[in-house]
């Protein structure tokens, strides 16, 4: 992986530490581990990013369920910090389906479940809330959600990971320059910019408001290379904040080409 992100030329990196479908995780080697990490320190290439697994649920009502993703979430948490990881990001979880919309009671299970995985895990890992899109019974997608986990949580540990895709899907427009000022300063009066650890770039083949979670190849989806320009080049984002691509890869050199699109993006 380290050497395929210096092949591509990035400057960050995020990773699944497992499998993101399932199962149990394999040990980590301890010379790959060693390899990887003055793999990047001799390129620059920082922070590592972790994602943890795509099943996760820490709204799940099914105590075992819940239960299950708090034990996995502190699992990668010090597998984050073994890799010499910087942030670890999740996803918020899906409510039950009599449930409204962001509903309290599923906040209340997801803030409940966060409390259990710091007081298990005391390192320099700090969690990412993921903004979500929307999509069939996901939680997490409007900025007064995540501003209201954030404000029982300790801001030093958690914090947030802004994606784009799922923002223009649910319903915040990104597709030109005044547009992303507003949503930028509309986030920073909700949650806080100095909250941020991470953006996901990713273009989206859903139409604005869809909320419908399908990435796209940067300039080829319905926010557009206008959009990311504003965004990438932003004055209001934190310095050096990392970009991580999520985008298709329909042909062998499509990470390349997106990297290098966003590269091109950006003026200094």
């Amino acid at each position: 992986m380290a050497e395929t992100a210096v092949e591509l030329g990035c400057e960050t990196v995020q990773i699944f530490s497992r499998s993101p479908r399932g199962g149990k995780a394999k040990a980590l080697d301890p010379h790959d581990v060693v390899r990887m990490r003055e793999i990047f320190q001799r390129h620059d290439i920082y922070p590592l990013v972790v994602h943890v697994p795509y099943f996760l649920n820490l709204a799940s009502s099914d105590h075992e369920k819940r239960a299950y993703s708090v034990e996995v979430m502190v699992e990668d948490l010090k597998r984050t910090e073994t890799l010499g990881g910087r942030y670890l990001v999740t996803h918020i979880g899906h409510k039950d389906r009599d449930e409204v919309p962001d509903s309290p009671d599923a906040l209340a299970r997801v803030l409940e479940s966060l409390e259990e995985i710091l007081s298990r895990y005391s390192g320099p890992v700090k969690i990412l809330l993921e903004n979500t899109a929307g999509q069939g019974q996901e939680i997490g997608s409007r900025f007064e959600s995540i501003a209201a986990l954030l404000a029982n949580l300790p801001r030093a540990r958690v914090g947030t990971c802004f994606d784009t895709c799922h923002a223009f899907a649910q319903g915040y427009d990104l597709s030109e320059p005044s547009a992303v000022e507003k949503v930028l300063k509309q986030f920073d009066a909700i949650i806080g910019l100095n909250t941020l650890g991470a953006i996901h770039l990713n273009d989206s083949k859903g139409d604005f408001g869809s909320r419908i979670d399908r990435h796209q190849h940067i300039g080829q989806g319905k926010i557009g290379l206008e959009g990311f320009r504003a965004l990438i080049n932003s004055p209001l984002l934190p310095p050096d904040i990392p970009g991580i691509l999520e985008t298709p890869v329909d042909s062998p050199d499509d990470d390349k080409k997106n990297v290098e699109t966003v590269k091109r993006l950006r003026t200094v």
